[in-house]
């Protein structure tokens, strides 16, 4: 058997300020450059002059456990048409 890493770059949320139209907080999940891990990063401009990042890793492995450990099971068949 073979298998492949993660490859890719997801945004998973996105605020914008209203009155300057400028994005100030993002959340984005991307594969690590080997493809082995994914990595969350926060990237904080709510205040102003300041610029947070913070990033998380987590293994394929685990971030799967953790999804069916705390995931609910989604039935896709009755909720297509």
């Amino acid at each position: 058997m073979r298998v492949h890493g993660a490859a890719g770059t997801m945004t998973l949320l996105s605020e914008m300020d209203d009155a300057s139209e400028r994005e100030t907080r993002v959340l984005r999940l991307e594969a690590s450059i080997d493809g082995r891990t994914v990595v969350m990063t926060e990237i904080d401009h709510r205040k102003p002059g300041v610029r947070r990042e913070i990033s998380y890793e987590i293994t394929a492995a685990e971030l799967i456990a953790v999804i069916r450990a705390h995931g609910t099971v989604v039935d896709w068949e009755s909720r297509c048409p």
